[in-house]
Order: C-alpha cells, then sequence, then structure tokens
C-alpha cells in the first residue's frame, strides 16, 4: 500500500521518478541475480570435478558474491519500500559462516562426547571423522548392515588437548619440524606422542567414554570385544590417511579407554605427520575421532574394489579375501584369494582365483589377534561361496551407486554367514587408467531420440521416462526413473536422490535446479528443445556429457558413466571448497509456494538471491493499477484501431514519444515484448467492434452471474488499460467488461531473466466462456 501512497502525491513527476526508479531497481536485482549464479556454477563445477579451489581463488570468490548479494537485498527494498531490509541480518549471518569455512579443517561445532551409530550420516563427517560417518551413511541412508558401535567425536579430542593445555606446545614443535630431516620429524613425534600419553582425561570425556562402551557391550552375547579404528577429521574424504593411524582389534571393555588414548597418540606418529605435512594439512586443523565397534567374529574377511583397478575398462570389479581377519588383506602380509564380479549386475559370470591359506589370523581369547593354522580340508578353498560373492558385489553396487562413484570396500563374514560392511570410501585411479566416453561409432547403432541443450551436470543414466511437474507427480516419481519437464525448476530436488537423470525443455546451466543438480550428481541436461515430445514410459538412456537421449540402455556409456570422478580427491583444498559451497551454494529455499519460504530461512546466499527474486518478480505485480495517472499526464494514450483506451507508462526505452506528446502511434512501442502483445492484439482476423449473432442462452447467463456478483457491477464496463513499459519489460493490466487481466513479462538477450505471467479473474459469463475468454 506504501507504493500507492506515494503515487498519490502531488507532483506527477516524482510518481514517474518513483516507477523508474523501481523498474531500474528490478534490472539491476535481475543482472545481479544472473552473475551471482554465474559464480555458484563456476565453484559447483569446481567441486563436483574434485579440482577445488586454491584458498585464495574461494576467498576471492566470496568477496565477489558478498557486494551482488548485498546490493539485490537493497534493490528490493526500493522496489518493496523497505518492508525486506532484515534480509541484511541474513546476509551478514551468511557472511560469517563464509569466513568460518574460508578457514580450513577446524572439526565442528557438535559438542557431544560420544554419538551412537544410529544418529550418524555423512553430514557429521566433520564431528565424528570420513570413516564413521560413512558407516553411519551406510547403515542409515543405504541400508546395509555395519556392526553396532559408537564414535568418540571430535569435541572429546579438543576437549582433552584444551584441558590439558597442550595446544600451544603442539603447535610449536610442529613448527620447528625440518621436513626434509627425518631425526627433525622423529624427535618432534616422540615429544608430542609423550605430551599425549602424560595429560589426564577430563572426567567428562572419560565417563561418556566408559558408559557409551558399557552400553555397547550389552548389545553382544557372551564376552564381546570391539574394534578401535581411527576416524580423523579429514581422513577417508579427500585424503585418505590410509594406514596412518592406529587400529586396535578385539579389545575388551576395561581398555577401551587406554586404547582411545593411544590411538590419539598415533595422530603424531611421523609417517602421519609427514603425510600430513604433504597433504598441506597442519596438526592443529587434525581433530582425532575414533570409531569404537563390536568385533565381527569373522569366517573371512578382506577388501572388494567397485572397479577392476588394473583395468577400469573391464567392466569388472575385484574382491580380495581371506580366511579370518582381513588385516592380512588390507596390510599386504598375505596373498588373499581373488574373484571378479560384474560391476553391473548381470553383466556376466563369478570368475575365482583361489590361492592356498595355511594360515589365519583371529580373535584372542582375551584380547588382541592370534595366527593360527587354517583347517588342511580349507587352504585351498575360495573363502567366499559364489552365493555369498554376488551378495557383496550387490553391496558394493550399492556404496557406488549410493556414494556416486567407484568405493574401496572393507568387508567381513561372520561365522553366521552375515555379511558386514567395515568401511568405504573413494575408489582412487590414475588419470590415463580413465576410460573415455565410447566413440560415434559405438553409439551408431542406438536410436538417438534427442539431441541438443546444455550440459547441467555430466554423467549417463537410464531408464523409463516419466514426465512430471506438479507436486503430486514429483511425490510418485519412481526410482530410477529419468525425469523429463519442460522447464527447470528447484521443485526437482524432491526427486534428485532418486532419478537416474534429468532432461528439460526450458532452462539454463546456471540456474537454480542445475545447481541442485551437480550437488546431486544428477546427470541432467537442460534447454534440450523438444524433450516434453519424448513418449513417457520408453526405457532411455541420456548422455549428459554430450546432451544426447537414446532409445534403451546404452551399456557402453552406463558401464564408464561414474569414471571420471575416479581421479583421487586428495586436496586440502577440496575439502575447503566443499565447505564455502556449503554455505555459498546450497539451496534450502526450493519451492516458492510453501510456507517454509521466508526471510527468515535464507541460510545461504543462493537462498538470498532466491528469495529476492521471487519477491522482487512478486512485488512488481503489486505495481499494476494506473487509473488515476492519465489525470496526472505521466500515461500516453494508444491512439490505434483497437476500442481499448490503453495508456502507456514508459519506464525508460519503452515508448518513443514526441516532447509533450499525450498520445502516441502503436509505432512508436519500442518495447519489446509490448510489441509482440500488440501484434497479437490485431493478428489478422481478429475483430473487436461490429455486431455479433445473440445467443439468448449466452445472455441469460451473463444476467444470471451479473446478479450474483452485482457488487462488481457497480463499477460499469470498458475501464482503461494501463501498461507499464521498459525496453524488455511489460506489465499490462486490463479490465473489459467484468473481466480482470494483468500480463506481466521480461523479455531480454538474457534467458535467465526472461519470464512471463498472465493473470485473469472474474467475468460474468459461465466457465465455459470464461475459458473460452482467457484462450482468446
Amino acid at each position: 500500500m506504501g507504493f500507492f501512497k506515494d503515487l498519490l502525491r502531488p507532483r506527477p513527476q516524482e510518481v514517474g521518478e518513483l516507477l523508474r526508479a523501481k523498474y531500474a531497481s528490478f534490472r539491476r536485482l535481475l543482472a545481479a541475480n544472473n552473475e551471482v549464479l554465474e559464480l555458484i556454477t563456476e565453484l559447483e563445477e569446481a567441486v563436483s570435478s574434485g579440482s577445488g579451489m586454491s584458498l585464495e581463488a574461494l576467498r576471492q570468490m566470496a568477496g565477489a558474491v558478498y557486494p551482488r548479494v548485498n546490493q539485490m537485498i537493497d534493490d528490493l527494498n526500493v522496489i518493496a519500500e523497505g518492508r525486506f531490509r532484515g534480509l541484511l541480518g541474513n546476509l551478514e549471518k551468511v557472511a560469517a559462516g563464509v569466513d568460518e569455512a574460508l578457514r580450513e579443517v577446524r572439526g565442528t561445532s557438535i559438542t557431544a562426547i560420544c554419538i551412537p551409530i544410529e544418529g550418524i550420516n555423512r553430514d557429521l563427517a566433520d564431528a565424528v571423522g570420513g570413516k564413521t560417518a560413512k558407516l553411519g551413511e551406510v547403515r542409515n541412508r543405504a541400508g546395509l548392515p555395519v556392526p553396532p558401535g559408537f564414535a568418540v567425536t571430535a569435541f572429546a579430542y579438543r576437549a582433552f588437548v584444551e584441558a590439558a593445555g597442550l595446544q600451544g606446545r603442539l603447535s610449536e614443535l610442529w613448527d620447528r619440524i625440518q621436513w626434509d630431516d627425518m631425526g627433525s620429524l622423529a624427535q618432534a613425534s616422540a615429544a608430542m606422542q609423550e605430551l599425549i600419553a602424560g595429560a589426564e582425561l577430563p572426567q567428562d570425556v572419560r565417563e561418556t567414554i566408559t558408559l557409551a562402551a558399557h552400553d555397547l557391550y550389552r548389545k553382544a552375547p557372551g564376552r564381546p570385544r570391539v574394534s578401535i579404528r581411527s576416524s580423523a577429521i579429514g581422513e577417508d574424504g579427500h585424503a585418505s590417511f590410509a594406514g596412518q593411524y592406529a587400529t586396535f582389534l578385539n579389545v575388551p571393555l576395561e581398555q577401551v579407554l587406554r586404547r582411545w588414548k593411544e590411538t590419539v597418540a598415533s595422530k603424531f606418529s611421523p609417517r602421519a605427520l609427514f603425510y600430513m605435512h604433504s597433504k598441506g594439512f597442519r596438526e592443529d586443523e587434525i581433530a582425532m575421532s575414533v570409531g569404537c565397534f563390536l568385533m565381527v567374529d569373522a569366517a573371512s574377511a578382506g577388501v572388494a574394489y567397485s572397479a577392476n583397478p588394473a583395468n577400469p575398462r573391464s567392466g569388472s570389479m575385484l574382491i580380495s579375501g581371506v580366511w579370518g581377519l582381513g588385516k592380512p588383506v588390507v596390510d599386504g602380509s598375505m596373498t588373499p584369494d581373488t574373484f571378479w564380479a560384474p560391476r553391473r549386475e548381470g553383466g556376466g559370470a563369478i570368475r575365482t582365483q583361489p590361492v592356498r591359506k595355511t594360515h589365519r589370523l583371529v580373535a584372542a581369547p582375551q584380547e588382541g589377534v592370534l595366527e593360527e593354522a587354517v583347517p588342511p580340508e580349507k587352504q585351498e578353498a575360495p573363502c567366499l561361496s559364489e552365493e555369498q560373492v554376488l551378495k557383496l558385489a550387490s553391496y558394493v553396487r550399492t556404496l557406488e551407486a549410493h556414494f556416486r562413484g567407484p568405493q574401496d570396500v572393507e568387508w567381513a563374514l561372520d561365522r553366521q554367514g552375515r555379511l558386514f560392511i567395515l568401511q568405504t570410501r573413494p575408489l582412487g585411479l590414475a588419470a590415463a587408467d580413465v576410460p573415455e566416453i565410447p566413440g560415434e561409432d559405438v553409439l551408431s547403432g542406438y536410436a538417438l531420440l534427442l539431441s541438443g541443450g546444455t550440459t547441467a551436470c555430466a554423467g549417463a543414466g537410464a531408464g523409463p521416462l516419466v514426465h512430471a511437474e506438479s507436486d503430486e507427480e514429483l511425490a510418485a516419481f519412481p526410482a530410477g526413473g529419468v525425469l523429463v519437464a519442460r522447464q527447470n525448476s528447484p521443485r526437482f530436488v524432491k526427486v534428485m536422490t532418486r532419478a537416474a537423470a534429468i532432461v528439460t525443455e526450458i532452462g539454463s546451466a546456471s540456474g537454480h535446479m542445475a545447481c541442485l543438480a551437480r550437488e546431486y550428481r544428477v546427470p541432467t541436461v537442460t534447454g534440450a528443445s523438444g524433450a516434453t515430445l519424448l513418449s513417457p514410459g520408453i526405457e532411455a538412456t541420456v548422455d549428459a556429457s554430450r546432451c544426447r537421449v537414446y532409445a534403451g540402455r546404452v551399456e557402453e556409456l552406463l558401464a564408464h558413466a561414474v569414471l571420471p570422478s575416479l581421479r583421487p580427491r586428495d586436496r586440502p583444498s577440496l575439502a575447503v571448497a566443499e565447505r564455502v559451497a556449503a554455505r555459498i551454494a546450497h539451496l534450502n529455499l526450493t519451492d516458492a509456494a510453501k510456507n517454509s519460504f521466508r526471510a527468515k530461512n535464507c541460510r545461504t546466499y543462493h537462498d538470498l538471491i532466491r528469495f529476492c527474486h521471487e519477491m522482487a518478480i512478486s512485488e512488481m505485480f503489486r505495481v499494476n493499477d494506473y487509473r488515476h495517472l492519465r489525470e496526472r499526464g505521466i500515461a500516453f494514450r494508444l491512439d490505434c484501431e483497437v476500442p481499448l483506451g490503453i495508456y502507456l507508462i514508459d519506464l525508460g526505452g519503452g515508448v518513443a514519444a514526441s516532447p509533450g506528446a499525450r498520445s502516441v502511434k502503436p509505432g512508436a512501442i519500442t518495447s519489446i515484448p509490448m510489441r509482440a502483445l500488440w501484434a497479437g492484439m490485431v493478428t489478422p482476423g481478429v475483430r473487436w467492434a461490429g455486431a455479433r449473432p445473440i445467443d439468448v442462452r449466452g445472455l441469460m447467463s451473463v444476467w444470471a452471474n451479473t446478479m450474483v456478483d452485482a457488487g462488481r457491477a457497480e463499477r460499469g464496463l470498458g475501464d482503461d488499460s494501463y501498461a507499464m513499459v521498459g525496453s524488455h519489460y511489460v506489465s499490462f493490466g486490463s479490465r473489459l467488461g467484468y473481466h480482470f487481466t494483468t500480463l506481466e513479462s521480461v523479455c531480454s538477450d538474457s534467458v535467465h531473466e526472461n519470464y512471463i505471467s498472465f493473470r485473469f479473474k472474474g467475468g460474468a459469463a459461465d466457465l465455459e466462456r470464461r475459458e473460452r475468454r482467457v484462450r482468446f
């Protein structure tokens, strides 16, 4: 209402200035929105490719995003007359979060000392470390069996180090290390480990770990034991830290605290310190979380690679195993049995290469492990049956699909035949081993259904084509389907965990939906003309890398769809980039129709620009009633043959009028969308005047509806129509009889800015006739 109060000011020129200011802010807001989306796209591509960005580049990006978002908030407040000033508080909170993320790995704000595995997923990697976080993800989201357990968090480590006053001394020792002098490294390592060994545990840390261990031991019959494994912040993530820290097997209850402390001390071994330094970390950036899990009484155990590292093109996964515990496979101390299973289900036969296994590692009666002889009848027998290999292969496929990339998996089979996942992490291959996308000659035998568009997220996916737009259709979207839609929408986030691929007819690679597709790593093609003509229900393969859709399943594409992500993700800069992306690029406000689409819920820069964009468009619709502007000499009457009183309000570049003119001819319209609207209004064959046959039934319908809607009849017929026009903008409001129409559009060279909206209300006729008038 504040805007209309401004329109009642005495001086007409002030009204025109206000309108032009709103329009200028609107266009500036749209431009800033596009610039921020381009920056978000650059950041997400760096994260999804595994290349990361330097700390300086991330700071420059954050510095470029902030003023643009700030400008958008200022422009929105010009358009909405200050109603969204509170967004500035959200902006400062987001900026503070980005600044925090720009620091190296620091752990998390979670203050729990222990967290049970039931409450863990990969979102808690900064609290419990990558190893335990992924095991929680495997159990709670991928739905695969994991031994019962709990995590002793990074917070417990920080509390211990802080209470003992160790961090200053540890940092001093780190800074003194001469990294090309192994003696210097060994000396610093010994001093650091001595500090850890001599420090007392805080009472709350000691008691909480003990209680969690008691609870865990009660979950198993007999005399259970646990395994205590390092899960440092950053481990099994972008830097594997493989074999750098301690693991203790078959630990009794009374030894849990001591082994936890020894695991913490292993962070300061010479090899761990050197590895840390070589990967670009500082000691104080790595907090040691520890996972504590019930021991699996293993009949056999080992490692599975979801792609064969020796030959990624082979289409097979590689499984290694031995009798007893899997430690000899992990540390390379024993030659294991080898099994080759197809990467895709039903893709071939199981191949087995057993070896002679004379000894195995088993849990000792009291604690620790011991080596014992394998019974003669088992020494040359494979440690897994074909049925067990098939089951393990299915687990590995599930992990690869869930984590969107090939996996290095530790597994164990207990004496009851139950299979458990003990660890999963990304499988790294040398860049030279990454297969190329199949060539044209290979794909020439497949029917091409669609070609063209823009890659929003590279890769390939196959499934039945599912046309879905509405909330109801999205709710019913089947797992493994290929979403086909006319236009990009952030609402499609609802199916991104289920969709094999996405194809849209209208959209770009830097919009909200494209950002979400990259975040969820769903192969996506946008701007694919003719996509909605694809027949729903048919099986198809989407090659998002080359923007093509083929009929049926193209196994040559699907077999290698995930391999481009195999290159090692061990750069510390990537860890920082992912955290920065979470605060800049993540989108929480995906649906403007939901009650949650509010200013208070803007928690990232992407949320803020999405909210500003949506609210700006909504506010511009409010500026659509200019009947009084004619009297103030601001509007130009359109001198034309159409029997409507049309007035044009020029916001800049919309009308070419002579100085002092009160009316203009249609040829003076320079607004692109208004010219298009006018061309439609004067289309040959459309008659605006002249006699029409009288339809008695229609006349009675008008009379009946007029009686019911008498309140509207008081205003009379044929009110003037007004169009607010700029060079690329129109907001046209019209009242013809009892029909109230508003049409608004931006038509520019930038696809990101363009939109059109049409609203229709009223009409003193039955529904059928009103629908005809809407179509007209």
